[in-house]
């Protein structure tokens, strides 16, 4: 299935994709299916997300790279076309030119995390090949390369945080009222998965805060106050001023501590929320 080619010279393939192994290009002279890229990628013994592509737009000699993904770990070139005759030197001239500040941007890195979760086949492992991470206590995790927290449940990616966990509106209120933020950690810690969704309820209902007229001072606070003395700002600001708001975000954040009447109503506190076929809210009844 394979041909080395170690001469400086170029070659074409067969195929038109190329394995890379040290400097070398070895050709792919058959490929599993059809002679797509994912093709190409189960060929050479990934899964299709193990591999980041890279598209050449300015080369008349390459199309594409493919990488170890969240690396620069070059595994295989495809060519322009099955004609075309490319060199090693070739590939490392093309290298040269990717922006990889783009490429692993930290929109795509969430991109590819994201991907990997769904496809549950970014494993304990493979994450370790790719970055160092160091253990943060039981199945958390974190890559300084990358500035993330990945949180695993049977070795396997569940979720994943950027490392700077309090957004600024938490920080804030940290330095104003360090209690209120961690009796906000307690409760969320009860119900949610784990450490990073935790943080997320917590940043959610601290970024509430900054919405409120008058703050903790407002008119509606009571109506929201819970027997622990956590005040519900999140629905706080839903139910009282922008009435804006999806299902999944509001049972998100109420996580454990909702009442589900039927697929379109629920009741939190004092309040129902009635939601549409679209899952966005439609009326608020007290």
């Amino acid at each position: 299935m394979f041909k080395n080619l170690f001469s400086k010279k170029g070659f074409n393939s067969k195929t038109g994709f190329f394995k890379v192994e040290k400097d070398s290009l070895i050709e792919i002279e058959e490929l599993n299916g059809k002679g797509s890229i994912n093709d190409c990628i189960e060929t050479i013994g990934f899964p299709t997300n193990h591999i980041y592509i890279v598209h050449i737009f300015d080369s008349d000699k390459i199309s594409c790279l493919g990488f170890t993904t969240l690396t620069k770990n070059l595994q295989f070139v495809l060519a322009e076309n099955k004609e075309t005759k490319i060199s090693f030197s070739d590939v490392l001239k093309a290298q040269k030119k990717i922006d990889w500040s783009f490429e692993y941007s930290d929109l795509n890195i969430e991109d590819i995390l994201e991907e990997g979760i769904e496809m549950e086949n970014f494993d304990l492992n493979f994450l370790q090949t790719v970055t160092n991470l160091s253990n943060e206590g039981g199945n958390l995790y974190k890559s300084e390369k990358f500035g993330i927290y990945f949180q695993f449940e049977n070795d396997i990616l569940i979720s994943f945080s950027s490392s700077e966990w309090e957004n600024s509106s938490t920080k804030w209120l940290k330095d104003v009222n360090e209690e209120m933020v961690e009796n906000f950690k307690k409760e969320a810690n009860k119900f949610q998965r784990n450490e990073i969704e935790a943080m997320q309820e917590v940043n959610a209902q601290t970024n509430a805060l900054l919405n409120i007229p008058e703050a903790m001072g407002n008119e509606y606070i009571p109506l929201h106050t819970k027997e622990n003395g956590n005040v519900n700002l999140y629905n706080l600001v839903i139910v009282h001023y922008t009435q804006d708001c999806k299902k999944d975000d509001l049972l998100f954040i109420n996580k454990g501590r909702y009442q589900k009447i039927d697929d379109n109503n629920y009741k939190i506190g004092s309040f129902k929320f009635e939601f549409g076929n679209d899952n966005e809210l439609k009326n608020i009844y007290e």
